[in-house]
């Protein structure tokens, strides 16, 4: 049984592989800024699938549901918050690994509706 969301993790690391070996020129900081944020978007979008298969097989109540996702997105912006301020992470290489997440799903998007 194939996976689609194994598809667009693979295809987020793909993508987020290529920005890093696209930072290299701007030195250290920018590839390891934007290294933190991927790896923040890959653990999100990992916890995410997760929560929506629990809330999906559970039939979890919609405010059990929220809770929830509220939860994920307060620990998402807590990391965020501690790559910027507290690892003093580039801004703009943290913003380009944190969207690296957006050509990923669009990519698997377009693939999976011309599967269909």
């Amino acid at each position: 049984m194939k996976l689609r969301s194994a598809s667009l993790q693979a295809k987020h690391a793909l993508l987020l592989a290529l920005a890093i070996a696209g930072a290299i020129p701007y030195g250290c900081h920018a590839v390891w800024s934007l290294a933190l944020a991927g790896g923040i978007q890959v653990v999100n979008l990992a916890v995410t699938e997760r929560s929506v298969r629990l809330v999906a097989a559970a039939h979890a109540p919609a405010f059990a549901a929220q809770v929830l996702f509220f939860l994920r997105l307060l620990l998402v912006l807590a990391a965020i918050f501690a790559g910027l301020v507290l690892a003093r992470a580039q801004p703009l290489p943290f913003l380009a690994g944190l969207l690296t997440v957006v050509p990923a799903v669009l990519w698997h998007g377009l693939a999976a509706a011309r599967e269909s």
